[in-house]
C-alpha cells in the first residue's frame, strides 16, 4: 500500500512513531502521538470503505457507584457546540453510519462509530469529540441518566423511589446470573485492583454517586493526555489529524495523569468464594448452582503467553471433543459449561476459568475434582497432535477471516486490542502473530511445552479461586426491603424545601423529555451527499460450476458456502422442533462418525459448519411469509474438499441415535434459552404479543420465543425418570430423523 508517511515525520501536530505492515489483513498500522498533549493514535490504513473512528480513555473506578458508566451516558446529553438533550440518538436519523455506540469496560470507556460516507464521517466525529471533551454534564442530565429520587404519592402515604437510566439498567443486568458471576468472579480474583469494582455500577452503590464526583471523574480521565484515538479505513489520515488537532487537542496542554492499572499481587494459597444470586422459584433451587475454578494467568502485554493460553483454551474447551469440555459435560452433573468459562485476555492480568452450571450443591467438589484430574491427565499423558493442530488451525482461520458480523471489521479490530493498548502494550502484536506462532510451533516440536504450561498456569498456580454461584429465593425480597428501608430513612430527613426540589426536578425532566427542540445545530447530510449509485454485488461465472451461484471475491483465502433448504416439507407437528434440530444436526454425530470425531474434524478442517432456521416476509405488496434453513460452511482454500466431505456426510448419513448426546444437547439448549430470557426478556414479550399479527410472526414465536422454551422444557422435564426419559429420547430421535428426511431431498436443495 502506498502512502507518504515516514517514521519521525511531523504531521499536523503529531509525530509518526512507527509504521508496521499488517500483511494478514492487507493493511498498514501507523502509530502516532500528539506533540503537545501526548495523546496516542493508532491508524490502520487500507482500502476498506467502511471507515472507523474511536476515542477512548483509561477509566479506573475506585468504587461500584457506576461513575464510568453514568459518565458514558451523561456526556451524550449535550455539549458546548451541540446543546441538545440527545445529540447521539438525534444523529442516527441524520447519518448514514453503519455503527454508532459507546462502551464502558472495566478499565476503559470508548466512543466508536463507522461510516462509508466521508461527510458523514466528519459530522459524527465532530459530535463525538465535542461530547467526549466538552460535555455539559448538567445536574438534570446526571439525574436522568444516573440516579434521582422521585416521590410516589398514594392516598395513604408518600414514598420515595430511585430512578435513573443506568440505575434501572444495572438493576436488570445484575438480576442475570451470568452478570452476577462475571462481576463477582473479577472481584474474587482481583481484590486489590479496580477490577474488584463494578464499573457498570451496583444498584446498591449507584445512589452514592454525587454530581460533583461525576464531573471530577470526567476532569481526571477525559483529558487528551489520557486519551487513545483510533482510525481505520481508506480516508486520508492527514485530514483526520488536522480535524483532531483543531477541534480538540490544540485547546489543551499536557497533563500528567497516573491512570495506570497495577498488576494484582499474587497469592500464595488458593481461595474459595460463594456468591448468592436471586432466584425466584423456591421449588427449583436444587440444581441451580454454578461452580468454576478461575486462575490469574499472564500479563496482557506478553503476546507470546497470550497465544499459548489461547491455544490451551482451544485444546481444553474449544469443541465437544476437547478433554475438559468433554469431561465436564459427560459427567452429567450439570447442563452446560459455567458462565465465564474460557480465557479472558482483556484485563491487566489475564484470567482463565472453567466449570459447570445447573449443578447441585453436593456436586461442587466433584466438579473441582474433574477439572484438576483432567488437567493432570492431559499434562501427564500428553496432548494429542490432532488437538494441537486443530487449535492452531482455528487461530489461523479466524485471524484471516474479515467479516462485518456482528460489528464492522474496523470496530472488531479495535475491540480486539483495546485492552492491550490501554495497558501500554503493542496493538500490532495482537494482529501480527506469525513470529509468536513460529516460536510456539518450535517449542511444541521440542516436546512437552504445552503440558508444562498446563502445570505452570493451572496445576501449580496458587492464585486461583473455587467460585460458586448460589441461588437464593429470598435475596430479591430482602434487597427490595433494604432499599425501601433506606428510602424511608432518607424521607424522614428531608425538609419541605427538599421535597419541593424533588418535585421540581421531576417536572423539569418530564418537560425536557416531552419538549421539541431545535436540532439545526447538529450536522446533517444533504441529498447531494448521498451516493446516487448503490453497489450491487453480482455473481461471477466460474468454469465447471453450473449448479451454484458463485462470487469470486477477495476473501483472504477462505471459501464460504451457503445452501438454502426449504422448510415447507417439514410435518406441521414437528415444525416447532426446527431450532433444536438445527442445533443438534452438526453436533450429535452421524451414522458413520461419533459427535467427538465430528467435532475434531470440524475444528481441524473448517471454520464451522452449521444449519440455521430463518423466517420472515417477502418485500412484496402481499408480504407473503417464507421460512427456510440455511446450511452453511467455511474453510481455508486448502481444506475445501474436507469441508464438502463433511457436509456430504451430514446430508447423507445424518443420525440422532446417540441418546446421551441428545440429552446433553437438550440441557445445553435449554440453559441457553433460560439465560437469554433473563437478559432479553423484553424481546420475548414482544414476540409473544406479536405472534398473531402474521404467519411470519407466528413462526418466529414458535422458533425463537416463549413457545420454544416451553416446548424444550416439556421435553427435558421427562428426562428425570429413566423409563419416561428413554421414551422421550426415542421419540425425539425419530422426530429429528423425520425432519432431516423431509429437508434433504433432491427436489428441495
Amino acid at each position: 500500500m502506498e502512502f507518504s508517511f515516514k517514521e519521525g515525520q511531523e504531521v499536523n501536530g503529531y509525530i509518526v512513531n512507527r509504521i508496521c505492515p499488517l500483511p494478514t489483513i492487507d493493511s498498514v498500522l501507523i502509530e502516532l502521538s500528539h506533540k503537545k498533549t501526548k495523546a496516542r493514535h493508532i491508524h490502520i490504513a487500507n482500502k476498506d470503505l467502511e471507515n472507523t473512528f474511536g476515542v477512548f480513555f483509561r477509566t479506573v473506578p475506585q468504587d461500584s457507584s457506576g461513575v464510568a458508566h453514568i459518565l458514558e451516558h451523561t456526556v451524550l446529553c449535550g455539549s458546548d457546540k451541540f446543546a441538545v438533550r440527545d445529540p447521539f440518538f438525534s444523529m442516527i436519523k441524520r447519518s448514514l453510519s453503519t455503527f454508532m455506540n459507546a462502551f464502558t469496560a472495566s478499565d476503559w470507556t470508548m466512543y466508536p462509530f463507522a461510516s462509508q460516507n466521508k461527510k458523514d464521517y466528519y459530522n459524527l466525529m465532530d459530535v463525538y469529540l465535542d461530547a467526549a471533551f466538552f460535555p455539559n454534564i448538567d445536574d438534570l442530565s446526571f439525574k436522568q441518566e444516573g440516579h434521582r429520587l422521585e416521590l410516589a404519592e398514594t392516598d395513604m402515604e408518600v414514598e420515595l423511589e430511585y430512578k435513573g437510566v443506568v440505575y434501572n439498567e444495572m438493576k436488570g443486568a445484575m438480576s442475570s446470573p451470568s452478570q452476577v458471576l462475571s462481576r463477582s468472579l473479577l472481584a474474587s480474583l482481583y481484590p486489590d485492583t479496580t477490577y474488584s469494582n463494578n464499573s457498570g455500577g451496583e444498584p446498591v452503590d449507584i445512589p452514592k454517586l454525587s454530581h460533583e464526583a461525576l464531573k471530577a471523574f470526567h476532569a481526571r480521565y477525559y483529558h487528551p493526555s489520557n486519551s487513545y484515538f483510533y482510525t481505520y479505513g481508506s480516508f486520508p489520515l492527514e485530514e483526520t489529524l488536522a480535524v483532531l488537532s483543531k477541534k480538540v487537542l490544540n485547546k489543551f496542554d499536557y497533563l500528567e495523569i497516573d491512570s495506570a492499572v497495577p498488576s494484582q499481587p499474587r497469592w500464595d494459597t488458593p481461595k474459595e468464594q460463594i456468591q448468592a444470586y436471586a432466584y425466584s422459584d423456591p421449588e427449583d433451587l436444587t440444581n441451580k448452582y454454578q461452580t468454576c475454578v478461575a486462575w490469574l494467568t499472564c500479563d496482557i502485554k506478553d503476546s507470546f503467553e497470550i497465544l499459548v493460553l489461547t491455544v490451551l483454551e482451544q485444546i481444553l474447551l474449544g469443541n465437544s471433543a476437547s478433554p475438559m469440555r468433554k469431561a465436564l459435560i459427560d459427567s452429567n452433573l450439570g447442563s452446560a459449561l459455567s458462565d465465564g468459562t474460557g480465557f479472558d485476555a482483556d484485563n491487566r492480568d489475564t484470567m482463565f476459568a472453567c466449570g459447570l452450571k445447573d449443578i447441585a450443591k453436593k456436586a461442587i467438589p466433584q466438579v473441582e475434582e474433574i477439572i484438576f484430574s483432567t488437567l493432570r491427565q492431559v499434562s501427564e499423558k500428553g496432548i494429542e497432535k490432532q488437538l494441537i493442530d486443530s487449535a492452531i488451525h482455528q487461530i489461523e482461520f479466524y485471524r484471516k477471516e474479515i467479516t462485518n458480523t456482528p460489528y464492522p471489521f474496523g470496530i472488531k479490530l479495535l475491540l480486539s486490542f483495546a485492552g492491550t493498548m490501554i495497558h501500554d502494550g503493542d496493538p500490532a502484536s495482537c494482529i501480527n502473530i506469525d513470529e509468536d506462532l513460529e516460536k510456539l510451533t518450535k517449542k511444541i516440536g521440542q516436546g512437552g511445552f504445552l503440558e508444562e504450561r498446563i502445570i505452570h498456569y493451572f496445576l501449580e498456580n496458587p492464585h486461583r479461586v473455587l467460585f460458586t454461584l448460589e441461588p437464593d429465593n429470598q435475596l430479591e425480597e430482602s434487597q427490595v426491603k433494604e432499599t425501601k428501608e433506606e428510602l424511608k430513612a432518607i424521607l424522614a430527613t428531608l425538609k419541605p424545601d427538599d421535597l419541593a426540589q424533588i418535585k421540581k426536578d421531576s417536572a423539569a425532566l418530564e418537560s425536557l423529555q416531552e419538549s421539541e427542540e431545535d436540532l439545526s445545530t447538529l450536522p446533517t447530510l444533504e441529498l447531494s451527499d448521498v451516493p446516487h449509485k448503490i453497489e450491487i454485488i453480482k455473481p461471477d461465472q466460474l468454469n465447471k460450476i453450473s449448479f451454484s451461484t458463485c462470487y469470486d471475491k477477495a476473501t483472504s483465502g477462505i471459501l464460504y458456502f451457503t445452501c438454502p433448504v426449504g422448510a415447507g416439507n417439514i410435518p406441521a407437528d414437528l415444525f416447532p422442533l426446527v431450532p433444536f434440530f438445527s442445533s443438534a444436526f452438526t453436533n450429535s454425530g452421524t451414522k458413520k462418525s461419533s459427535y467427538s470425531e465430528i467435532a475434531e474434524n470440524m475444528d481441524l478442517y473448517t471454520g464451522g459448519i452449521t444449519i440455521s432456521p430463518f423466517s420472515g416476509s417477502y418485500f412484496s405488496k402481499d408480504a407473503d411469509s417464507h421460512s427456510f434453513l440455511a446450511l452453511q460452511g467455511k474453510a481455508l482454500d486448502r481444506n475445501i474438499n474436507n469441508m464438502f466431505d463433511m457436509i456430504d456426510e451430514f446430508v447423507k448419513e445424518f443420525g440422532f441415535q446417540d441418546q446421551d448426546r441428545l440429552k446433553s444437547l437438550l440441557l445445553q439448549y435449554q440453559s441457553g434459552l433460560e439465560s437469554s430470557i433473563v437478559s432479553a426478556g423484553h424481546r420475548y414479550a414482544i414476540s409473544l404479543s406479536a405472534r398473531h399479527l402474521s404467519k411470519a410472526s407466528h413462526i418466529s414465536e414458535l422458533w425463537h420465543g416463549i413457545d420454544q422454551f416451553q416446548l424444550i422444557k416439556k421435553i427435558t422435564g421427562q428426562l428425570a425418570d429413566p423409563d419416561v426419559g428413554k421414551r422421550a429420547l426415542d421419540t425425539l430421535s425419530s422426530n429429528l430423523e423425520s425432519i432431516a428426511a423431509s429437508l434433504f431431498r433432491k427436489d428441495n436443495l
